[in-house]
């Protein structure tokens, strides 16, 4: 598909906000990604999809920390700019046909890997109507990296059944929230064990270290998803 780039908008430190539009309405899963074209040799870099389906533009959020190749590309396009998008991409995705209101389920990320969980976690909310519990764990380093957290916080409010807990492991001394990493706030709340159903994104370490984590709480692997962000 080619879609032009119709906003731009730094979150915050080296995030990114990118909104592209088509000519229809285009329809995925949260949790999918897509393929941009970001060079004139045909090289392809893939980016969470940010936003919820059905509608005529999809928003990616892009941390251009790494200034590859693709971070150079997304720091470079302007408002009016048509972008080539292979989509939609992966199988992260919420699978509705296990869910019951006894399930509990938790999305795990850290870096840009809230990406895709936050649309899963709309989707689910607004959309969908779960009333089983959610948890949310974010990690990241600095409180000046952190972005949607009026968003978050107001999902949080409306919504008795989803909680959200941002672990920094580089905090201010005001910081109120969990000092340290996403491992330990798994270690505070309770696993329900096999009626928990866990998504993961993120690092590849933070994949494997978590996966081991919740195995070890009796969660059976089956119920671990994840997207590993290198």
């Amino acid at each position: 598909m080619v879609g032009k780039v119709i906003y731009k908008e730094n979150l915050a430190g080296k995030t990114w906000l990118i909104g592209i539009e088509f000519l229809h309405e285009v329809m995925f899963t949260p949790g999918q990604f897509v393929s941009l074209k970001v060079s004139d040799e045909g090289l392809r870099r893939s980016y969470s999809i940010a936003s919820l389906p059905g509608k005529k533009f999809i928003e990616l959020v892009v941390n251009v920390a790494p200034m590859g190749i693709g971070s150079k590309y997304i720091l470079g396009i302007k408002i009016g700019d048509s972008v080539e998008v292979l989509g939609f991409l992966g199988k992260f995705v919420v699978r509705f046909d296990e869910l019951t209101p006894e399930k509990r389920l938790i999305f795990i990320g850290t870096g840009a890997g809230i990406v895709p969980l936050k649309p899963m976690i709309e989707n689910l909310l607004i959309n969908n109507k779960f009333n089983g519990k959610i948890n949310l764990i974010w990690g990241m380093r600095y409180e000046t990296d952190l972005y949607w957290i009026t968003e978050l916080d107001k999902l949080q409010r409306e919504y008795d059944n989803f909680c959200m807990e941002i672990a920094l492991s580089h905090p201010g001394e005001r910081w109120p929230g969990v000092q340290g990493h996403v491992g330990d706030v798994i270690d505070k709340i309770s696993i329900e064990e096999k009626d928990t159903i866990a998504f993961l994104c993120g690092n590849p370490e933070m994949i494997t270290e978590i996966s081991d984590l919740l195995k070890n709480k009796g969660v059976p692997s089956s119920q671990i998803l994840y997207e590993r962000f290198a």
